[in-house]
């Protein structure tokens, strides 16, 4: 009788797993994102409609092909990638959400999927100048800025993204060194940028507990700017904060109180032009806030920067596309 009532059970609960998958597969099937106004869709996904379509196209080849009868269409798997990094909550309300309805598995999945797609395959969407060309027209963008001076490149600074704990064993990964200044567990994330908030280069490697001149003193930018100082470059220079040392191609700020006033004057000209990257890493994690503080990437410090570059390259491609502006009030 056990039995009998065993298999009922199991023959009940595979029926019912059976509909819910079916149902899920109906709603994804007739629900049109795309129908849905530009800034209502900006809001859940943050790309345009027109951009998203175009990821879809230059991204679709990458992913895999579904062969199972539930699969997750390929235009659907961006989507729900889209809209984790955009909203930065739990995949669970993700899942929920009405236009890409699918389990909290099946999205992390996806977001996997998705993000090391794009980060193998469109890495050349974040680019440093390195010939004379390009840094010329850094510079002339930068010379746009109030108080701008010559010489200007890109502007440099770290912000802190926040992770759950790594296990405190972990030999590769202890959670002690992911724990920052501020008392959470981040990574520190290196980003230089060009006047346009155009992402130039981005470097998601470092426990939070690493200084941002620890980062900088191994950056590859640091080296490549090194080298064309080398070779004749005297003219090409990032802008930085007080954390930075002061260097042949980094321009920091005079410390002390008793500045003469050209000193003081190019401190002022230094701080305007610096504000860029400041407002640079407010768009991006408000853009994407699965970087937010507030929204904790329950991730490995691995898959973690593997989201953080996505974001990066999806950012460039909003600016590529003069998407800049983010409608913050409506994307809350």
């Amino acid at each position: 009788m056990a039995d009998f009532m065993l298999l009922i059970f199991n023959v009940i609960n595979n029926e019912e797993r059976i509909r819910m998958n079916l149902n899920r597969r109906q709603l994804r099937d007739m629900s049109d994102p795309f129908s849905l106004t530009e800034e209502t869709f900006k809001g859940i996904y943050r790309l345009s409609r027109q951009l998203t379509r175009d990821l879809m196209t230059d991204l679709s080849p990458f992913l895999q092909d579904n062969e199972r009868v539930l699969g997750i269409p390929k235009h659907l798997k961006i989507l729900a990638t889209l809209n984790f990094l955009a909203q930065g909550s739990y995949q669970k309300a993700v899942g929920q959400d009405f236009f890409c309805p699918m389990s909290q598995k099946s999205v992390s999945r996806c977001v996997e999927e998705v993000t090391g797609a794009l980060v193998e395959h469109f890495p050349h969407f974040v680019h440093f100048p390195s010939t004379a060309a390009e840094k010329t027209q850094e510079k002339q963008l930068f010379m746009t800025v109030p108080h701008g001076f010559p010489g200007i490149i890109g502007a440099v600074d770290c912000t802190h993204v926040a992770i759950i704990s790594p296990p405190v064993e972990d030999p590769q990964y202890p959670a002690i060194v992911f724990l920052n200044r501020k008392g959470y567990y981040s990574i520190n994330v290196q980003i230089i940028c060009n006047a346009r908030l155009k992402i130039l280069a981005i470097n998601a490697r470092f426990p939070g507990s690493v200084h941002d001149a620890g980062i900088w003193t191994t950056s590859i930018v640091k080296n490549l700017l090194h080298t064309s100082y080398e070779n004749g470059d005297s003219s090409s220079w990032l802008i930085g904060d007080a954390g930075y040392p002061l260097e042949p191609w980094l321009m920091t700020p005079v410390s002390g109180h008793n500045l003469t006033e050209p000193e003081r004057r190019y401190n002022v000209a230094h701080k305007s032009i610096r504000n860029v990257i400041e407002r640079l890493n407010g768009v991006l994690k408000t853009r994407f806030r699965c970087l937010s503080k507030h929204r904790v990437l329950h991730y490995n410090p691995a898959k973690c920067a593997k989201l953080i570059y996505a974001c990066a390259i999806l950012h460039n491609m909003c600016i590529h596309n003069g998407e800049i502006d983010i409608d913050i009030d409506h994307s809350k």
